[in-house]
């Protein structure tokens, strides 16, 4: 999943959309990104109804659609195959970014009341496990980049 990219000046997601793919085809059967429009003809694409940029919207479409699913934000390009699988494994999200983990159908009522109340993830899914923050490190802007090269 990914955002407009309006603090990074240009759509982000183009860097980084292979590198999110080439990884998740190890582990997942199916891999698909989620978006308002198809954006690169080269990858399947999940198309979102919401007009609102707020990625419980399309959770909540995802879930119920394929009961259950990882999702990895597109701009988090270092999280490791190992704590991918880490969360996976243990039906969890990561502690300092419940955007990336796992999500099934039986969190459907969180979803909806969430979407009722403030539209936060951090309450959807209890299990929460500590990923090493180098790999959550989320490239929101051009200077970002740099801290790729550092790690």
């Amino acid at each position: 999943m990914g955002g407009k990219s309006s603090r990074f000046g240009e759509d982000k997601s183009k860097l980084f959309y292979k590198i999110q793919f080439d990884k998740c085809k190890k582990i997942f059967k199916k891999v698909c990104f989620v978006a308002k429009n198809k954006k690169f003809k080269n990858y399947p694409f999940f198309i979102e109804k919401s007009k609102i940029y707020a990625p419980i919207f399309a959770l909540e479409e995802i879930i119920k659609k394929e009961k259950k699913v990882f999702v990895l934000s597109v701009d988090t390009p270092l999280i490791s195959e190992k704590s991918i699988k880490k969360l996976l494994f243990s039906h969890a999200t990561a502690s300092q970014n419940p955007l990336i983990g796992y999500y099934d159908y039986t969190m459907l009522p969180k979803i909806k009341e969430s979407i009722k109340t403030d539209l936060r993830l951090f309450k959807i899914n209890p299990k929460k496990i500590k990923i090493n923050n180098k790999e959550l490190i989320n490239i929101n802007k051009k200077s970002d980049l740099k801290l790729i090269r550092k790690f």
